[in-house]
């Protein structure tokens, strides 16, 4: 089977090689083709019907497109998007290929393979939930000690200090976060006596 060579720049080792003849609209594919959209090796014709039923609804204009691209222009192409085994479990996957041709002006063939990045993308994905929930976790803390100097000038409880906090990030047109990592900053690490704190305060809000 003829196919793009795989060179290490890819992202992860392919899992599967095709090959799809225009003509006839056959594909031909490796087991792990077979493997990944979840069907048996044996008994199943596959066409390009067959494979656009596997693609995922959002995505399947898109590689249509590609596909089409591809057989009338017969350059090497790649397509990243995600697959629905026949189990229902979701896949992404980058599609590389190549047209074979054109012969008489037309592309014969296109080879190529597939790669899953299923679980490199669920990593990114993990990665980036567990830094937003650190930033999620930082913002808390300083906004709590933010309200810690407002209570401590103002002599209010917590929920007065909040909203004075967010009246004021309002009238300023400034995240609630900034406003409280700005005022952090301005009272200084260490502990602030009453009328100190009092007179940093008035002095930060007033410059907003």
């Amino acid at each position: 089977m003829r196919v793009p060579a795989f060179d290490g720049s890819q992202i992860g080792p392919p899992i599967g090689y095709y090959t799809y003849t225009v003509a006839d609209d056959h594909w031909a594919w490796s087991d792990g083709m077979y493997e990944l959209h979840g069907l048996e090796s044996q008994g199943v014709v596959v066409t390009t019907e067959l494979m656009l039923q596997h693609k995922h609804p959002d995505d399947r204009a898109r590689a249509l497109g590609v596909l089409e691209t591809a057989v009338s222009e017969g350059g090497p192409f790649s397509c990243y998007h995600r697959i629905i085994d026949q189990q229902g479990r979701i896949h992404s996957v980058l599609a590389v290929g190549r047209g074979v041709g054109p012969v008489h002006g037309r592309v014969e063939q296109l080879t190529g393979f597939f790669i899953d990045l299923t679980e490199l993308r669920r990593s990114e994905t993990e990665a980036d939930v567990q830094q937003a929930l650190l930033g999620i976790a930082e913002h808390r803390a300083v906004i709590e000690q933010a309200k810690g100097v407002v209570m401590c000038a103002l002599g209010c409880d917590a929920d007065e200090a909040f909203g004075i906090l967010r009246q004021h990030s309002q009238d300023a047109n400034l995240k609630l976060n900034d406003l409280a990592h700005r005022l952090v900053k301005s009272v200084g690490g260490g502990a602030t006596p009453s009328q100190a704190c009092r007179g940093v305060l008035s002095g930060f809000l007033a410059g907003l």
